[in-house]
């Protein structure tokens, strides 16, 4: 039994919670749970070590990148039979569940400490669902075209037209005094009510 001291112990209870929190676990092949847990345990102090936007944005997208070639969606069956083959994650869908991971770490639990978790926290991005999409499409119908329908069809440069998408909506309704996890928080419990 492998026995961590307090401060590591609380680390990997914070990412376990993390990933329940993320409700995109479920839709993911068993065992992929573990292997998130193992790489964003590796590449959190990556996270906690950039001094830049640029240095984050980059540590960001190697977990996305890793996550597109090493997470499967599982298998859906319905009546005994297949009714979606198992496939690589999307590029949304790996970087919804680390922007939520990234939340709770960062937002929410303040590591590494308080002080880092404020600069962090301005560079988090916003974990947009498909409901998030579709509000934010009704704003600004003409800033991505095609506007992705679901979290799975987002691709990479779609990402980061989103979260373009996010601060501009940011900036023009709410005077840009939110962050893009106040964003996250303030339309997730809008949208799901």
């Amino acid at each position: 039994m492998k026995i961590n001291d307090a401060d590591e112990a609380k680390l990997h209870n914070i990412v376990d919670m993390a990933l329940i929190f993320s409700a995109m676990i479920r839709l993911l092949q068993k065992g992929s749970k573990q292997r998130l847990k193992t790489m964003t345990l590796s590449i959190l102090n990556d996270v906690f070590k950039a001094e830049t936007e640029i240095q984050f944005n980059n540590v960001h997208e190697a977990f996305c990148d890793w996550g597109v070639n090493n997470i499967m969606l599982a298998e859906k069956r319905r009546n005994g039979r297949i009714i979606k083959e198992s496939a690589p994650v999307s590029y949304g869908q790996i970087a919804k569940i680390f922007d939520v991971i990234l939340a709770v770490v960062v937002y929410y639990s303040h590591l590494p400490d308080y002080n880092k978790s404020l600069v962090i926290s301005k560079w988090l991005h916003a974990a947009v669902d498909t409901k998030m999409m579709k509000h934010l499409k009704n704003v600004y119908p003409g800033d991505i075209r095609p506007w992705p329908a679901t979290i799975e069809q987002v691709k990479h440069n779609e990402y980061l037209a989103i979260q373009e998408v996010v601060n501009k909506f940011i900036d023009e309704k709410h005077g840009g005094t939110i962050t893009p996890t106040q964003f996250d928080d303030i339309y997730w419990e809008a949208l799901n009510r």
